[in-house]
């Protein structure tokens, strides 16, 4: 990408033609390697828990160098859009291709096809550079967990491709304005967009994380670190003083920063600013200070020149190896998957990276833009047609294809708006044709009751009931209660839901949701999962339970005030590995299938849940336990019965699975309603 320094003056262009000629800085490679190195170790668990900063790190140094070079290119009369994006593509194309080729290829032996479906559908968003709005719309409540996505890293290599078309466009609007007149339109646009990802933690944190809009302020700051005034040879302390601190800001939110920490939001202030205080305090017309001469160092700045490589291979390197040991990531499974990214990291730089960008391959750039857009048609049509036969899944044998056919989910859609409720605008289930005398019934919770939603489909029709489904992702069917990043939405729906029970007459209510999670955090531990209330003081298990005990109690009270009968179903086992994964490789590899969790785990982690479901003493109320008939004898879970798969993932049960273990359960209920018992 280049480097350099620029600084200031009265006008742009007197600043430009003050400014020193650009030249290679060691010591910004050198933090490239710091910041790759904290990601690496990061994504690989192996004790820097806030290592996810290096992307931080690496947007402010993007946003200094792309604009040191855009500004000593206008300075020369020599900037050209059209020559600006050819650097872009001959940098960072031909490593990208090979890369998203040999993970799709890699793809094709080792994922599953709903796993596959998806991995095709993230490689044509990064083809088409939305990668980041693709995963920001793709991780809902039944999207898998994050390590097991292979390009889930290109993110932000699409926050920066997005930047890069963008940011030029204004500095060539503005490359006739004076100093005052820059400085002051990217500080607004820096402040305003910092300004908009503190306002979108509250409501919108998964696109405050992934998207430009909120993002664009790391890539700014470094930009006007360009315009920013030389600092006094003679005063030698404060370059010093200023790299120490500025580093250990770094070292401290490497330590102290980790997966529970509202990011980006004010907490990504620290190492932005720390990385803008590093280039600052270290530029070159300078004595050189200690960190410099740290940062310089051979090995890091090797490592630092390799890093966008490393950072392109390392993580579907690790999300494979995750894969292919049932989520397991141990330490020595760890050291390979660094081994293995940094010898394909060095195999791109030198093979791939450097050959192009020296124009050792390829020298013509209009032959470039054309083999490489050819490539990506490539890629987007194969991304395409993996996609469409969903995921490949004759690519297995007989056995196999057969048993996957099985894996389907097919609930009433869950609501997208959270207004939905209010508008009247929630799915019908049983007979569409209600009447006053008629009971009326709703299924109510989050995506497992979207699981059971055809079983209550075909019960009610059976039984003349008329009825509709209020289910919204990662929502427990609980008044009052939420989980923090998403109060509001979780809020407005809940309360929704509630006037939609009392404006339709609704008379019978069933709730099934995963409960355990709302106060246990998901299986990683992650607090982000526990709910709260307006009265809870702090966020942790205990206050978890006490709000679910609490809001769980008034709602029911609510209900049952207004004369409705209420069933609440219990969860539904949650597996430890993946059981479509499990059951598919076993086969693959003519091994024994394994069985599910053990009956066990399941009771102990349930314990604090069942003890607040089986406390509630309210007329009307009754509280079932679908697990029994999940398990077998031996007190294991079911993955598989005549070859019918009866989970689609770790905890949502397939339609096989929904009716051969909650429609027995739930017809009693059925009848009761329809006779009126």
């Amino acid at each position: 990408m280049g480097a350099g320094f620029i600084v200031a003056s009265k006008s742009l262009v007197s600043v430009v033609r003050t400014v020193e000629k650009l030249q290679y800085r060691a010591d910004i490679d050198g933090l490239r390697a710091v910041a790759v190195l904290g990601v690496l170790l990061f994504h690989s668990g192996l004790g820097i828990p806030g290592g996810f900063v290096g992307v931080d790190i690496f947007f402010v140094i993007s946003g200094f160098l792309i604009t040191s070079l855009i500004l000593q290119a206008q300075h020369q009369n020599q900037f050209s859009m059209r020559v600006f994006l050819g650097r872009r593509i001959r940098r960072l194309m031909p490593a990208a291709l090979v890369m998203t080729t040999t993970t799709l290829v890699l793809g094709y032996w080792l994922l599953i096809p709903d796993d596959y479906d998806k991995l095709a559908e993230s490689a044509i968003a990064q083809m088409t550079l939305v990668s980041n709005f693709y995963f920001a719309n793709s991780f809902n409540y039944f999207a898998g967990p994050a390590e097991l996505v292979p390009l889930l890293h290109t993110w932000s290599l699409a926050v920066e491709e997005q930047f890069y078309l963008l940011f030029p466009l204004l500095l060539i609007v503005c490359r006739k304005w004076t100093r005052r007149k820059l400085f002051i339109i990217l500080a607004i646009l820096t402040i305003s967009s910092f300004v908009l990802n503190i306002l979108a933690m509250d409501h919108y944190s998964t696109e405050a994380f992934f998207l430009l809009p909120t993002r664009a302020w790391e890539l700014l700051l470094g930009a006007l670190l360009v315009f920013a005034p030389k600092l006094k040879t003679e005063r030698r302390y404060l370059p010093e003083a200023g790299s120490m601190i500025s580093i250990a800001v770094i070292a401290a939110v490497f330590f102290l920063y980790d997966k529970e920490t509202r990011f980006p939001g004010i907490a990504a202030i620290w190492p932005c600013l720390a990385t803008a205080g590093l280039i600052y305090f270290n530029a070159p017309y300078h004595w050189p200070t200690t960190i410099a001469r740290w940062l310089r160092r051979p090995t890091l700045t090797y490592i630092g020149k390799i890093s966008y490589s490393l950072y392109l291979w390392h993580w579907p390197i690790m999300v494979y190896l995750r894969y292919t040991n049932r989520m397991e990531l141990e330490t020595s499974t760890a050291f390979l998957g660094l081994a293995l990214s940094f010898l394909a990291a060095g195999a791109s730089y030198h093979f791939v990276e450097n050959p192009f960008r020296l124009r050792r391959l390829i020298p013509s750039q209009k032959k470039l833009i054309r083999i490489s857009s050819l490539f990506t048609l490539l890629i987007i049509g194969t991304g395409a047609t993996i996609s469409e036969s969903d995921g490949l899944p004759a690519r297995w044998n007989d056995r196999i294809t057969r048993i996957l056919q099985t894996a389907d989910f097919k609930g009433q859609p869950m609501s997208k708006s959270i207004w939905n409720p209010q508008m009247d605008q929630l799915p019908a289930i049983g007979n569409h044709l209600p009447s006053s005398e008629r009971p009326r019934i709703l299924l109510w919770g989050d995506s497992h009751a979207n699981a059971i939603g055809n079983v209550c489909h075909r019960l009610a029709s059976r039984y003349g009931i008329s009825g509709y489904i209020a289910a919204r992702g990662n929502t427990i069917p609980t008044t009052n209660t939420y989980r923090i990043h998403d109060r509001d939405n979780t809020l407005i729906w809940n309360q929704g839901v509630m006037d939609f029970i009392e404006r339709h007459k609704i008379t019978h209510v069933i709730m099934a949701a995963r409960w355990s999670d709302n106060i246990e955090g998901n299986t990683s531990g992650h607090i982000k999962y526990l709910v709260t209330d307006d009265q809870a003081s702090e966020i942790n298990q205990l206050s978890a339970r006490q709000v679910l005990q609490r809001n769980l109690t008034n709602t029911l009270q609510q209900l049952t005030d207004l004369g409705i009968k209420v069933w609440i179903m219990e969860q539904v086992p949650m597996q430890q590995y993946n059981p479509v994964f499990e059951v598919v490789s076993a086969i693959a590899k003519d091994r024994t299938i394994p069985r599910g969790v053990a009956q066990d785990t399941h009771i102990q982690r349930q314990f604090h849940v069942r003890s607040i479901l089986r406390s509630i003493d309210l007329p009307g109320v009754t509280v079932f336990d679908p697990s029994p008939n999940i398990f077998t004898k031996d007190g294991f879970a079911k993955f598989i019965q005549e070859d019918t798969l009866l989970y689609v993932d770790h905890d949502h049960l397939s339609s096989a699975g929904a009716q051969l273990f909650i429609e027995p359960l739930l017809e009693p209920v059925f009848r009761s309603i329809a006779t009126g018992e």
